[in-house]
């Protein structure tokens, strides 16, 4: 509803315009090449916009996947960390039992 109030708005405006220029000119008013400006202008600002989103998912994506923190070898060096964390603050057989238990617990994918 919203797409088509706007549009109405939009093809009346366009054409007080191209009213107005015909009638500087001292040209008739042909509703032919109205249509042609009309369609013309609807499908640059529709191709503009198009290419505006594609550019912005795109490079969202491309940041996702380089820059984000959720990534996979992020999250195994944190796990490398808090291993050896464990590991300095408990005894060997404590460490072995509690990283057994862990992994009992919550399996490797």
């Amino acid at each position: 509803m919203f797409f088509a109030v706007t549009w109405l708005i939009h093809g009346i405006t366009a054409f007080n315009q191209f009213v107005s220029e015909q009638n500087e000119h001292d040209q008739p008013v042909a509703m032919n090449l109205f249509w042609n400006e009309f369609i013309m202008q609807t499908m640059e600002n529709w191709q503009s916009e198009f290419f505006q989103l594609s550019w912005q998912i795109g490079g969202l994506m491309i940041l996702f996947a380089v820059a984000s923190p959720q990534d996979r070898i992020g999250e195994e060096r944190k796990e490398k960390i808090l291993e050896k964390l464990l590991e300095v603050e408990m005894s060997k057989e404590d460490y072995h039992q509690f990283i057994k238990n862990l992994k009992e617990k919550y399996p490797d994918k």
